[in-house]
């Protein structure tokens, strides 16, 4: 078991401000790791899906990915 899931398997009244300190941190964390997988390395947006069939259908719902 992680060290967050240990923590979330406690009760919430019973952490340190450490214990939050070290949550909030990952969850940062995760937050900026799926954020960097959705922009591209330098920041942008990337080109798109590469998918013809997702295009397709991006296109025919008149979505902008």
């Amino acid at each position: 078991m992680s060290d967050v899931a240990e923590l979330f398997a406690r009760d919430p009244m019973d952490l340190s401000e450490q214990d939050l300190d070290r949550i909030i941190a990952r969850f940062r964390e995760a937050r900026n790791q799926f954020n960097n997988q959705a922009l591209g390395s330098e920041g942008k947006k990337t080109a798109g899906p590469k998918d013809p069939e997702v295009r397709d259908l991006a296109s025919k719902l008149d979505l902008d990915l």
